[in-house]
């Protein structure tokens, strides 16, 4: 007897050949693993999409838009799980702020508190002079707007780990004195 198909269920509906997907509404679906599109080189079995042709969302919700692009018409980033910033300007200004109030607490010969302060002053700087948002995240240099934003959260969060940590006070013990010899 023979085993069946890994795609056979127990629907009475025959399996649909790859290329010939539809989404429940009847939208045309591709199937796009990597910008490639089935008979391209994409793989058997890839997620289908919407296709934009069709009404439907973009090639790959999972990839970045293009340089310069702000997402969708829907008014998304385009990046799964990052929601466009409301009001991105006032959101930069604050934690900006609270990275600087925090690296107040470093002493200033540190390190991390020169070159952290240096990075985050000009960035507070472009924020202040710049209204246009898109102008703003193509002079930031660093993806998009939303992205800018995480990357300045995180950067209070290690910037508060540092003040825990305190980096910049010497060793509790002499490290052995091969330690940084390779090989050894």
């Amino acid at each position: 007897m023979r085993s069946p198909a890994p795609f056979a269920m127990s629907s009475t509906r025959p399996p649909r050949a790859l290329g010939a997907a539809h989404a429940p509404g009847g939208a045309r679906l591709r199937r796009h693993v990597g910008g490639a599109e089935e008979g391209e080189g994409a793989l058997r079995g890839s997620r289908p999409v919407p296709s934009p042709a069709a009404g439907g969302l973009s090639p790959c919700p999972a990839l970045p838009c293009p340089a310069g692009s702000r997402g969708g018409s829907d008014g998304t980033t385009g990046l799964v799980g990052l929601a466009v910033a409301e009001n991105p300007h006032e959101r930069l200004r604050i934690l900006y702020a609270k990275i600087l109030g925090v690296l107040q607490n470093i002493p200033k010969d540190a390190a991390y508190r020169k070159y952290t302060e240096q990075i985050v002053n000009q960035r507070l700087n472009l924020v202040q002079t710049e209204t246009d948002v898109q102008k703003l995240q193509d002079k930031l240099n660093s993806g998009q707007i939303e992205e800018v934003i995480v990357q300045a959260e995180n950067e209070l969060s290690l910037s508060r780990k540092m003040l825990q940590w305190k980096p910049w006070e010497p060793l509790v013990e002499e490290p052995p004195s091969n330690q940084w010899r390779w090989p050894i």
